[in-house]
């Protein structure tokens, strides 16, 4: 009887310790099963990333583009700078230019203001004006011929030397009168401009050696 529990209780515990070892086998397969799929999980990951940056140069051709942008911005500074030079460059010639036309104008004005003018000098006459800027008009002639022939050189250049005085192109001027005023070497023009006759000038040249005719006095007349 005793025999038969005892051998029972050891069946008992063999079972037990058998079970314990299957735990155990069990435990240990489990722990070598998860640290290998750990281990191959993160040689997979590395792969992957190392996959995806060759494979994906987004990055790189991003980092490219951010450069080329700077550089291009860089190029448009610099691009703005050039113009805003050469605006500056081109003020300062058209500041340059106006200076010039006003120093022409002040010279203008400085042969004007040399001008003597008279108001009314006598009956018939609104105003007179002797200008000694006037200049001779050249001339082929080695003299005056004092024909009065009119289309000839000398009428030619008297008509010349009047519209230098009265402003009138020989061109556009009506001839009233041109004759002789006191000697070879002076004469007289009345003219006016065409299709304008209630304007009129009186005009007194003068011939200069070797130079030709120039005016010497003009009258407006009323």
């Amino acid at each position: 009887m005793n025999n038969n529990r005892s051998s029972r209780h050891e069946n008992k515990e063999k079972k037990v310790n058998r079970l314990y070892n299957l735990l155990i086998a069990v435990v240990a397969v489990l722990i070598v099963f998860v640290g290998g799929t750990m281990i191959l999980g993160n040689k997979d990951k590395s792969d992957n990333q190392a996959e995806t940056t060759q494979n994906n140069p987004q990055t790189n051709d991003q980092k490219t583009d951010k450069t080329a942008k700077k550089d291009d911005d860089s190029s448009k500074d610099d691009q703005a700078t050039e113009d805003q030079s050469s605006e500056e460059d081109q003020s300062s010639e058209d500041d340059q230019s106006s200076e010039d036309d006003q120093a022409t104008d002040e010279e203008s004005n400085d042969s004007d203001s040399q001008a003597e003018v008279e108001k009314n000098p006598e009956p018939g006459v609104a105003e007179r004006k002797v200008d000694p800027s006037w200049d001779s008009v050249g001339t082929s002639q080695d003299a005056p011929a004092a024909t009065y022939k009119k289309g000839s050189t000398d009428w030619n250049e008297m008509l010349k030397a009047v519209g230098e005085g009265s402003g009138i192109s020989p061109s556009n001027m009506t001839v009233w009168r041109l004759g002789n005023n006191g000697g070879v070497g002076k004469a007289v023009a009345t003219v006016s401009p065409k299709g304008n006759s209630s304007t009129k000038y009186r005009v007194q040249i003068e011939w200069v050696d070797g130079e030709g005719w120039k005016p010497a006095v003009v009258d407006k007349l009323q």
